[in-house]
């Protein structure tokens, strides 16, 4: 195995050290073969193991500086201290040399050199010299890699060059998004759903496994987004009864009334896993498969269109030093029967739908914003930007075009708002930064704006929030739930974070009717009918007759639904766009206007004004009041 041989040229270079240090350093000991003989052969031996446990439970990245032999620089140390300690303690074997001690004398049994008895020159050498090895390259030489690889600007600046950014200065903010593949289920939720169905086919399963709610990933499988965990185990002991998990559960991420499935057959059974113990640990069994010369990183599960199991693997290597990596070759793992295949990173079948971690990115984009625009030394900040949230998000613009979606904001710890947003390629080193999307409300602004909606009455939790494209308009959605169930939708504009803005429904579909009619309420140019950016010419139809109209209530607002002879539409209007609304007729004779819809595929327009001319409204006439005029009193004339 390939661990046994690292671990015996590790200590065979331990040894090389300690030895010249010994030979070296402590000539002024007389040289006993055997006692040489016995110190070498129990050191080789005691570092053989310490390596072998390194290697087999550390997996160190042979590549970078020293070609990642620098793991070595531990067993060095520990020998080093070893020899120092070990030998340092005086054995004075009888009474009579305790005596001369004591005295100040010398046995005459003994020499000098026995009256050492472990004390020995030669390993305290061995000792010293290994640890100046391990000091001189661990901290010196180390350093000296660092500080020429990643500090002054010429270093800054190639650590930001790394990613291979376009900026995007047009008017469009962000990728369109299509509406049928929004996420509607939250990790969360996900987990919540994983947990119920653990226990539905009668195997009481959740007595021997469980689903980690970490390791939900939302992935594209045969076009439509689903949330995968595998089974995990619950214990060692479970473990070493059984060679592998049975399966994975599945979750509809599109539709939070969908029911989870709990996929257990025979083929999809899970015989590797990180955290499993000894060779089931799916890092160690690629590690020892060969794979040494790079950092196996985000280990993912994820499906084919066929529903088989699948481990992604990262390798990373170094590019500056011990940092500056970047995608060297991506490892698909059979999780069912271990087999490993190697891709370059352009050659990734086209199911897998990430390849480059998140974390890689985030470090991608931390150095972009410091130092592509700025120097290096740059007490002042100014130029300076940072990635705005924890980490980035893994957004679907439809089902097939996953990217990681990274805010930007400045520098300053209190600023709200964003100076742009990434979106960067899951497959390859490659983004693009929308430059118009700056300004947009992120962070907690944002969570706290969705909990702070009137219509949120039951005060549910807002799981996640994902920044959408929506109407051309950069649009936050987000899943409320209650316990871990799904509860509501919520939507508003990410440039208008105010909670009366939020458009807050119990499904999607009303959400979106929602927010289309609120972007024309307010007339915020957007691409769903409201105000076309197009260069749409505004119509007029005016004479026709109503020959359907009834209103639905749509959360908060009232939308009235209209059709007018000759028109192969149905027009929506708002309660606010004209008082007369509520008092037309079918037969009535309407005037109004609207924009061309830009979506082919949507059945309806929102109007821009609305009249019927059937109902006449003028000044009010006033009501005339009689005026009550007094009768005129008899004049009495006196009888004399």
């Amino acid at each position: 195995m390939i661990v046994l041989l690292l671990a015996l040229i590790g200590a065979i270079i331990v040894m090389a050290i300690l030895t010249i240090g010994r030979l070296a350093f402590g000539r002024r000991e007389p040289f006993v073969a055997k006692k040489f003989l016995r110190w070498l052969v129990g050191y080789s031996i005691f570092n053989f193991l310490l390596c072998l446990a390194i290697v087999y439970f550390s997996e160190p990245a042979l590549t970078g500086p020293f070609g990642g032999w620098q793991w070595v620089l531990w067993p060095l140390v520990i020998s080093s201290i070893g020899n120092l300690f070990a030998y340092a303690r005086p054995a004075l074997g009888t009474l009579e040399d305790l005596s001369a001690a004591s005295q100040g004398r010398t046995s005459t049994r003994r020499s000098p050199t026995q009256l050492s008895g472990n004390v020995s020159r030669g390993a305290i050498a061995a000792g010293i010299f290994g640890l100046v090895i391990a000091v001189g390259i661990g901290i010196v030489v180390a350093g000296l890699i660092v500080v020429f690889t990643t500090w002054f600007d010429s270093n800054a600046k190639a650590l930001a060059a790394i990613p291979n950014i376009t900026v995007e200065k047009s008017s469009t903010p962000l990728v369109p998004t299509d509406p049928k593949h929004i996420v509607l289920v939250s990790a969360a939720v996900a987990n919540f759903k994983g947990q119920q169905v653990l226990g539905s086919n009668g195997q009481n399963l959740g007595s021997q496994y469980n689903i980690d709610p970490a390791s939900y990933t939302l992935q594209s499988i045969n076009h439509r987004l689903y949330y995968v965990a595998p089974l995990s185990y619950n214990n060692i002991f479970i473990n070493l009864s059984n060679s592998s998990t049975p399966g994975f559960v599945v979750v509809d991420a599109e539709n939070p009334q969908a029911s989870p499935q709990l996929r257990v057959s025979s083929s999809d059974s899970l015989a590797y896993l990180p955290g499993a113990i000894f060779n089931q640990d799916l890092l160690r069994h690629v590690y020892l498969s060969g794979y040494t010369n790079g950092r196996l990183a985000d280990p993912t599960l994820e499906l084919d269109d066929s529903f088989r199991p699948y481990w992604t693997i990262s390798l990373m290597q170094p590019t500056r030093g011990y940092t500056g990596e970047v995608l060297s070759k991506v490892l698909i793992v059979n999780a069912h029967t271990g087999d490993i295949v190697q891709y370059n990173p352009q050659s990734v079948p086209a199911w897998v739908d990430r390849v480059i971690p998140s974390d890689t990115v985030n470090q991608y984009l931390t150095w972009w914003g410091l130092y592509h625009a700025a120097p290096w030394f740059n007490p002042s900040g100014a130029n300076q930007q940072q990635p705005a949230t924890t980490g980035p998000q893994l957004v679907y613009n439809n089902a097939d075009q996953p990217v990681w979606l990274v805010p930007m904001t400045s520098n300053v710890q209190s600023d709200n708002s964003s100076t742009g947003v990434f979106l960067f390629d899951t497959r390859k080193n490659q983004a693009v930064f929308y430059t118009a999307a700056a300004g947009l409300g992120i962070g907690p602004n944002v969570e706290n704006t969705f909990a702070s909606t009137r219509a949120n009455i039951l005060k549910y939790t807002v799981d996640s929030f994902q920044l959408y494209q929506i109407c051309s308009v950069p649009t936050w959605v987000a899943i409320y739930s209650s316990g871990g169930i799904f509860q509501d939708v919520g939507i508003i504009d990410a440039n208008k974070l105010n909670g009366g803005n939020v458009q807050f429904e119990a499904n999607l579909p009303s959400a979106l009717n929602d927010y289309k009619t609120w972007l024309a309420q307010n007339n915020i140019q957007n691409s769903c009918g409201a105000v076309t950016p197009n260069g749409g010419t505004l119509q007029t139809v005016t004479g026709k007759k109503i020959t359907r109209i009834s209103s639905v209530q749509q959360g908060a607002n009232s939308i009235y639904y209209i059709q007018v002879a000759g028109q192969p539409v149905i027009f929506t209007a708002n309660l606010t766009l004209s008082p007369k609304l509520p008092l037309a007729q079918v037969g009535d004779t309407v005037t109004i206007t609207y924009f061309p819809n830009t979506n082919a595929s949507s059945p309806t327009i929102t109007l821009q004004s609305f009249d019927d001319t059937s109902i006449n409204l003028g000044t009010p006439t006033p009501t005339t009041t009689p005026t009550v005029t007094a009768s005129p009193t008899a004049s009495v004339t006196p009888t004399p």
